[in-house]
């Protein structure tokens, strides 16, 4: 008589999420060790400039094309970067556990760099640069919409002089968030925030997570 054993799958190391999270933290601890005026230019040369994608489009194809994916690294302030990179953590590594890494990294790429050219597009100050890694997170969090319908995230609550831990569906916590960025983009004149970007991201990272959906049955399907 033989008796098959079904061998545990390895676990393969994540290592999208903790990439990013690493890089934009390197940068950022490089730009506080910077004068303000090299600071600065350090977000002029790698943030997205609207101004230079409106006069020409065949820049895309050459540094300005390359700024829309540098310009995800950079954040104004340290409040900028730890408020990404909190939403990054939480939604990023739910999505790569199920895209994988290779493919959750090429979505916060493609997906940032498309929000940014459409934030740009939009943008009343020409002259500002886009910077931050907004509209890739939140290309993430619409990813994890997507793929985590149902789920639910904790949420502290304060009770006075306790706290109490609330389980809270996702979406709606997601669909607060959403209604805030549209109304802030919708509202918003002064054009200190790319809220297009943020939006936009959203969209596109539904998008993609709905493109990839065809390839993750067929992936489940295997593994069956």
């Amino acid at each position: 008589m033989f008796v098959r054993v079904d061998e545990k799958a390895p676990r393969r190391w994540r290592w999208a999420t903790p990439l990013l999270v690493l890089a934009c933290l390197g940068i950022a601890v490089r730009q506080a060790m910077m004068a303000a005026p090299e600071r600065y230019a350090l977000l002029q040369s790698w943030g997205t400039v609207p101004s230079e994608l409106r006069l020409d489009f065949g820049a895309l194809l050459g540094g300005a094309g390359l700024r829309l994916f540098s310009a995800l690294f950079v954040h104004a302030d340290w409040t900028h970067l730890f408020g990404n990179l909190l939403f990054l953590g939480l939604f990023g590594a739910g999505v790569e556990r199920t895209l994988g890494s290779v493919r959750t990294l090429a979505l916060f790429l493609i997906a940032g760099a498309a929000a940014n050219l459409f934030a740009a597009l939009m943008a009343p100050l020409v002259n500002a640069p886009i910077i931050g890694s907004s509209g890739a997170v939140s290309a993430l969090i619409g990813a994890y919409v997507l793929l985590f319908p149902t789920s639910h995230l904790g949420v502290i609550l304060p009770l006075g002089l306790y706290f109490q831990l609330v389980r809270v569906p996702a979406i709606h916590l997601i669909g607060i968030w959403l209604l805030f960025q549209v109304l802030e983009t919708l509202g918003s004149h002064s054009g200190a925030i790319a809220w297009w970007a943020h939006v936009f991201g959203f969209v596109n990272g539904l998008f993609l997570a709905l493109t990839l959906r065809p390839w993750l049955y067929r992936r489940d399907a295997r593994m069956v």
